[in-house]
C-alpha cells in the first residue's frame, strides 16, 4: 500500500518542480531575514542597551548562524530539485536526497529548540535589565562609569528609571555627604523621615524638546520648589516619565517574537518541501523505470521500494500495463539506444577526439538490458534498494 499516491504526467511533474523551487526560495529568504535582522540588532540596537549587550549579542549571533545554515541548506535544495527531476533514477540522487532531508530536519528541530529558549532568555534579559539599572541608580554618584552608562541610556532612549521616573524618588542615591539632610528645605521635600527619599532625578531624564527649563531638582531649583507641590503635572511634563526597561526590551522582544513566528513558518514549509520532493522524486524515478519518461507515472510519499518495503502493488499493477506493452517499450528503448550510440560514434569520429593511445575516444552507452532488468525486478516485487544494487 502506497501513502499519498499521485499519478502525474510530465507537465504535472514540471509544475511540481516549480513548486519545489518556490518553496526553497521562500526558505532562503527567511534565512536571509534571520541573518540581516540579527546583524542589525548587534550593530545598531545592542550598543544602546549597554547593561546587557553581551547577552543580547550572543542570542542574535546564534540566530544569524542558523539563518546562514537555512540559506545554505535550501540553496543546496535547489540543486537537489533539479536532480530529482532529471536524474531521479540514479542511486546518488536518492542518497543525496536522504542526506538533505536529515540536514534540513536537524536545522528545523534546532530552530524550534532555540525559539523555546529565546522566550526564556528574553524574560531573563528583562529581569537582568531591571536589576542592572536599579543597581546602577544606587551607585549613580559613586561610580563615574555607571553614571555615564545610566545617563547614556536615559538620554538616548528618552526614559527615566527602570519602571518610571518615580523610581529615583524611592532609592537613596544621594547621601548626607552630598546634601544637607538637616536643612528645612530637604526635610520638607523628603518622602520618608527615616530614609533619604527625595523628588530629585538626574538631568538625563529631562525632555530634549521641552520649551522651558527642566524641573528635575527642587533642591537646586529653589525658585520653582513650589511646583513640586502645587503643579506636579508641570514637573512631569518637563521630564521623560516612562521607564527604561520597557523601552529597552520593546525592540528586542518584538524581534524575538517575530523570529519565533518565522521559525514556525520555516517548519511548515519544510514539511511541505518534504512531501513535494518525495512525490516528485518517486514519480520521475518510476517514469524512467516504466520506460516512459514523458508519460504518466505514479509518485508517492511512501510506497513500494522505500526503506525495504516490498508490499503493495507493483508499478505495472498501479498503471495497468501489460507485459506486451512493456516488451514494446523495452524494444523501442533498445532501438533508440543503438541509434544514439551509432550517432555519437560518428560525431566522435568526425570531431577527431583521440585518447593517449592515438585512437578515437568513443563514449560508452549504457546497455538497455540493465534497464530491462530493473523493470523486471520492479514488476516482480523487488525493492528499490535491490534495483539500485543491480
Amino acid at each position: 500500500m502506497s501513502i499519498g499516491l499521485f499519478k502525474l504526467s510530465h507537465n504535472q511533474r514540471k509544475t511540481l518542480k516549480i513548486i519545489f523551487l518556490v518553496l526553497n526560495i521562500f526558505e532562503i529568504l527567511i534565512g536571509s531575514m534571520f541573518v540581516g535582522v540579527s546583524i542589525y540588532v548587534c550593530v545598531y540596537i545592542s550598543p544602546m542597551i549597554l547593561t546587557e549587550k553581551a547577552e543580547i549579542n550572543f542570542v542574535f549571533v546564534v540566530y544569524a548562524l542558523f539563518g546562514f545554515n537555512i540559506v545554505t541548506n535550501w540553496l543546496i535544495g535547489i540543486r537537489i530539485c533539479c536532480k530529482c527531476f532529471s536524474q531521479a533514477h540514479k542511486k546518488s540522487t536518492r542518497s543525496l536526497l536522504l542526506l538533505w532531508y536529515f540536514a534540513g530536519t536537524n536545522t528545523v528541530i534546532m530552530l524550534i529548540i532555540i525559539a523555546n529558549l529565546s522566550k526564556k532568555t528574553n524574560r531573563h534579559i528583562e529581569k537582568s535589565m531591571k536589576n542592572s539599572i536599579q543597581s546602577g541608580m544606587k551607585n549613580y554618584l559613586y561610580d563615574m562609569d555607571i553614571k555615564e552608562t545610566i545617563d547614556t541610556i536615559q538620554y538616548n532612549l528618552e526614559c527615566c528609571g527602570y519602571d518610571s521616573y518615580k523610581d529615583w524618588h524611592q532609592i537613596e542615591w544621594m547621601d548626607k555627604t552630598i546634601i544637607n539632610s538637616g536643612s528645612k528645605q530637604v526635610d520638607e521635600l523628603r518622602y520618608d523621615k527615616n530614609k533619604l527619599y527625595l523628588p530629585v532625578i538626574p538631568w538625563s531624564c529631562c525632555k530634549i524638546q521641552y520649551p522651558m527649563q527642566c524641573f528635575h531638582d527642587p533642591i537646586q531649583q529653589t525658585a520653582f520648589t513650589n511646583l513640586w507641590v502645587d503643579a506636579p503635572e508641570t514637573v512631569a511634563d518637563s521630564i521623560n516619565t516612562k521607564g527604561c526597561v520597557e523601552k529597552m526590551k520593546g525592540s528586542i522582544g518584538c524581534i524575538i517574537e517575530g523570529f519565533i513566528m518565522l521559525i514556525v513558518i520555516v517548519a511548515v514549509i519544510h514539511v511541505n518541501i518534504f512531501l513535494v520532493s518525495r512525490i516528485l522524486y518517486t514519480s520521475c524515478r518510476n517514469a524512467v523505470l516504466l520506460y516512459d519518461p514523458q508519460g504518466v507515472a505514479p509518485g508517492w510519499i511512501f510506497g513500494r521500494g522505500d526503506c525495504g518495503y516490498s508490499r503493495g502493488k507493483t508499478l505495472t499493477e498501479l498503471m495497468g500495463i501489460t507485459n506486451e506493452i512493456l516488451e514494446q517499450r523495452i524494444l523501442q528503448g533498445k532501438r533508440l539506444g543503438t541509434s544514439d550510440k551509432s550517432s555519437k560514434s560518428k560525431v566522435n569520429r568526425h570531431s577527431g577526439e583521440v585518447d593517449s593511445s592515438g585512437f578515437h575516444r568513443i563514449k560508452s552507452i549504457p546497455d538497455s538490458s540493465n534497464r530491462k532488468n530493473e523493470l523486471e525486478s520492479t514488476t516482480a516485487g523487488v525493492t528499490e534498494t535491490e534495483i539500485s544494487n543491480k
